[in-house]
């Protein structure tokens, strides 16, 4: 370690090299003030942050941003998102598996009846692996740090070292009136920075609770003090149910569930006229899910896991493209990030994002579908 000066009226600047942040947060407590030093924090992590310390008027250290400081918060962005490319991995090796079936119920031999009504349960022969709930909440985790390790290098670049660092953290709010009253957090960062901060808040979305940022807020509070999310199932419409032979029997009722489903749901029905002489009929229904996540409490609304994965990653995506631009810092290149190639695997179109389709002749068929083409 490099020898310690006091600084003078002129910022005399000290060299210290820290191998960890203990060490580095110990050195600064035993620096006398006023005082300024560089160092490098967390050289073994694969990143340097440089910073020079000086007394501030309120007689605390300030420190004077580093463009680098914003490395914490790409390096976190990109964790979340090799997290969610194992995710997507497991859940296409999951799909090839037989882990559900549709089991039909009717009352065709009933000739008593005149209507003849049949429909389908879901029958679940595996769940889900409880290690997507895991994964989940690793993702989560490291998109809402990569929100606040952002804010932190704002509020360095603008004001030094917090007076409360354990308060600091990017705000996200769905009510106007919890918002104006960040007002200790505005008062860290520059007018500039506070516009975007207020621009991306969930309170600009109706209801805001559709906002991605506002779904990431109570996901990941959700999953860091209750319990993890248990991955669902929703069922959505593949098209009408197919009769064979055509246009012999009157239908008068068609029903194809769309939503939240679970094991024993009944995820279609139809009923039509008895025909006047006894035959035979094949019924082909078309059935689609997704793997699917609770993303609000009040009320509860579901939506696919994949669709709720893209959006949190691409709002965080941009808030920190937005930061790093208004930081006057260089945006990352992926290879940086070690995504790289891997990036693709996070795609809509390699997500886990596989409808499968039973034939007539009783194979099945796993299609990927990208997002904006199930969204139609």
């Amino acid at each position: 370690m490099a020898a310690l000066a006091r600084a003078g009226t002129t910022h005399t600047r000290c060299d210290i090299s820290c191998r960890s942040r203990r060490v580095e947060w110990w050195v600064q407590q035993a620096l006398p003030e006023p005082y300024c030093r560089t160092g490098n924090l967390g050289t073994d992590s694969g990143y340097r942050l440089h910073a020079q310390l000086v007394t501030s008027t309120s007689g605390r250290p300030e420190v004077a941003y580093d463009p680098q400081v914003m490395r914490s918060a790409w390096i976190k962005w990109a964790r979340g998102l090799e997290h969610q490319r194992d995710l997507a991995r497991e859940m296409r090796v999951f799909t090839q598996s037989s882990s559900y079936e549709y089991v039909r119920f009717d009352n065709g031999d009933n000739a008593s009846d005149p209507l003849v009504k049949m429909y389908w349960k879901l029958k679940v022969t595996q769940p889900f692996p409880e290690r997507w709930s895991v994964l989940i909440g690793d993702v989560l985790t490291n998109l809402r740090a990569a929100l606040d390790h952002t804010f932190w290098a704002a509020a360095l670049a603008a004001t030094g070292v917090p007076e409360y660092p354990h308060r600091v953290t990017f705000p996200l709010d769905s009510e106007a009136k919890k918002f104006r009253g960040r007002k200790d957090l505005k008062s860290l960062v520059t007018p500039q920075f506070w516009e975007l901060v207020e621009d991306v808040q969930p309170l600009n979305t109706d209801p805001p609770r559709r906002a991605p940022l506002e779904s990431l807020r109570w996901l990941s509070n959700v999953d860091k003090h209750r319990a993890v999310h248990v991955v669902g199932r929703m069922a959505f419409d593949a098209g009408p149910i197919i009769l064979d032979p055509d246009g012999k029997y009157e239908i008068l009722e068609q029903e194809r569930v769309t939503g939240e489903v679970a094991d024993t749901s009944v995820v279609a029905r139809l009923k039509m006229k008895r025909p006047n002489k006894p035959g035979s009929l094949n019924v082909y229904p078309t059935f689609q899910y997704s793997p699917s996540l609770q993303v609000s409490e009040d009320p509860a609304e579901f939506v696919p896991l994949h669709v709720a994965m893209d959006a949190m990653s691409e709002a965080v995506l941009h808030v920190l493209v937005a930061s790093t631009s208004l930081l006057g810092e260089q945006l990352p290149g992926a290879d940086t990030l070690e995504v790289g190639m891997g990036h693709e695997a996070v795609a809509a179109e390699y997500a886990g994002v596989v409808a499968r389709f039973h034939r007539l002749d009783g194979t099945v068929d796993h299609v990927a579908l990208p997002k904006d083409e199930l969204e139609k």
